[in-house]
């Protein structure tokens, strides 16, 4: 039997088990706890944050590729995945801080690239103006929430999947979630994308709402002395027919960045478009 017929009929839960058993798992403090970070690869930092209600497995379709030319580190922001929640009361400085001291721990004085996916790009934001002077790039994805002047679309309500006992359900009403803001086109959500929507939505102890209230992309993107770029994608739910306003921002705020839109991807662009994502952070890190 070949690889590709082998890989083709694992289960999401071997995929899942597959790629985590390639990384290295590193604890550093966290409150009471811990932070978990999975590491893949060699060479210069590259640091990514999932978004809300994620964990590592939000890049599960990039660890490894982008592997071959960094160390990835991903993390799970504190409150979310198998990290420890964070001692209250918790903000984006008050979080920020502990993952910036894990990530010291982890890479010493090397220069870090940093990337942060939706509400990781608003984390990531806050870890680079903490992190200072050991930044050497920062790349926000699927960012705009707290960028003044963007519109953010109107979507379909969510479905509210604890309200549902069994399995069947609860998949059903994840695997609508992803269509209302994950996925741009749902021939695309396969079940691989529903058992990561479940798995991490159901281990999330963080309640990310008072958390963005602190307008952190916008106080600090514009002031910080490291590179920065941008990555958005066209299908969008969160951005719907205001695409133009991201740049706009950009010219505006920051208009030393460089930014890159992907066609026919939606708002979790890093799983939707694997290639066209991962072939993107590289032109920017490069």
């Amino acid at each position: 039997m070949s690889a590709a017929v082998q890989q083709a009929e694992e289960t999401p839960e071997q995929i899942i088990a597959r790629v985590e058993a390639k990384a290295e798992r590193r604890l550093t403090s966290c409150g009471d706890g811990h932070m978990v970070s999975h590491i893949w690869g060699s060479g210069p930092p590259l640091v990514l944050l999932h978004g809300n209600f994620g964990s590592w497995m939000h890049w599960i379709r990039n660890v490894e590729e982008l592997g071959r030319h960094y160390r990835v580190i991903a993390v799970d922001i504190p409150g979310f995945g198998d990290s420890a929640v964070p001692p209250e009361p918790y903000s984006f400085n008050s979080i920020s801080q502990i993952i910036a001291a894990g990530l010291i721990e982890i890479v010493g004085d090397e220069k870090i690239n940093l990337v942060g996916f939706s509400f990781g790009a608003a984390t990531a934001s806050e870890t680079a103006n903490t992190l200072g002077s050991r930044m050497r790039k920062l790349v926000l994805v699927s960012a705009g929430r707290n960028l003044a002047g963007v519109t953010r679309a109107s979507m379909d309500e969510f479905v509210k999947w604890r309200d549902f006992q069994t399995r069947t359900e609860r998949d059903a009403a994840h695997r609508r979630n992803l269509e209302v803001i994950m996925i741009g086109n749902p021939a695309r959500i396969d079940d691989l994308a529903v058992t990561i929507q479940s798995t991490n939505a159901e281990r999330a102890r963080l309640r990310a709402a008072p958390v963005r209230k602190d307008a952190s992309t916008q106080v600090h993107v514009p002031n910080l002395k490291c590179q920065v770029g941008f990555i958005w994608a066209d299908r969008d739910s969160t951005i719907g027919p205001h695409l133009h306003e991201r740049s706009q921002w950009v010219h505006k705020y920051r208009p030393d960045a460089r930014y890159i839109f992907i066609p026919d991807g939606g708002h979790w662009v890093a799983y939707e478009q694997p290639e066209r994502f991962n072939q993107a952070l590289l032109d920017l890190m490069n």
